[in-house]
């Protein structure tokens, strides 16, 4: 809180696409003031269609190389080896990311002439790009791994919990919307573990965790996804009255 004589604003750091971006909550609460929970803002419909499309149509098999500021600039998708290891997939990912990364900079020292097929297509990403904006598109080259299998079989262990779910939220005055955060959280998997010690259906780490449930070396309620949607659901509420928004919550 940064105090202003008899008001205060209140600012929220977040990471997209691993980049920080600082929100003015007041802001934030009034742009979602218009009736509906959780609306599509202009700016940001690039970024929604880009995740969809990584939910929906692309493999855990393969995956997609981007910008990660203008996601609606796709450069190409990459398709893995059947049964090819983690290691050598992050290899594959990682010379191709360098390669774009290499024929920006290419580009953005203004050589036009005697450009490949490949080189061509790449520059039609940024019709009216100058130098400056093309070394900047090769430090944002990023790679996405699909998600569209997973997610599906996300969709069908749903099954078990969203009734459960959506029950909770309705009876604690939550938006029943929020019942799908698991898709992106755990698949709906309550056994899943992240590299980073987040447990169970809705990826709490042990801190938070310890806030609504029993988190011991003996039991670790995280694991419990009846349990822990209600912990979620407490968490969503608190975090809703602080910043009076469902999306920043």
């Amino acid at each position: 809180r940064q105090e202003q004589g008899s008001e205060f604003r209140r600012f929220c750091r977040v990471r997209l696409a691993g980049r920080q971006a600082e929100f003015d909550l007041m802001t934030v609460s009034e742009a979602f003031q218009n009736g509906k929970d959780f609306p599509v803002p202009d700016g940001i419909k690039p970024n929604v269609n880009f995740w969809i499309k990584i939910y929906s149509s692309v493999s855990s098999n393969s995956g997609l190389i981007h910008d990660n500021e203008s996601m609606q600039v796709i450069y190409n998708k990459i398709t893995f080896k059947k049964n090819s290891s983690r290691k050598s997939r992050r290899r594959q990912a990682r010379k191709a990311v360098k390669y774009y990364q290499k024929t920006l900079r290419k580009l953005a020292t203004g050589q036009r002439k005697n450009l490949s097929r490949d080189e061509q297509n790449i520059l039609s990403k940024w019709p009216s790009a100058n130098s400056n904006t093309l070394k900047k598109a090769a430090k944002n080259v990023r790679f996405q791994l699909g998600q569209a299998d997973r997610f599906e079989k996300g969709l069908i262990r749903s099954g078990t919990y969203l009734t459960y779910i959506r029950n909770v939220f309705n009876s604690m005055g939550l938006p029943t919307k929020l019942a799908t955060l698991p898709h992106v959280e755990s698949s709906f998997n309550p056994k899943a573990y992240s590299h980073v010690g987040a447990a169970g259906l809705w990826q709490f780490t042990r801190p938070t965790g310890k806030r609504f449930m029993r988190v011991d070396h003996v039991v670790d309620e995280r694991l419990d996804p009846y349990k822990a949607t209600i912990a979620a659901a407490q968490l969503l509420q608190f975090n809703y009255n602080v910043s009076k928004s469902w999306p920043t919550a």
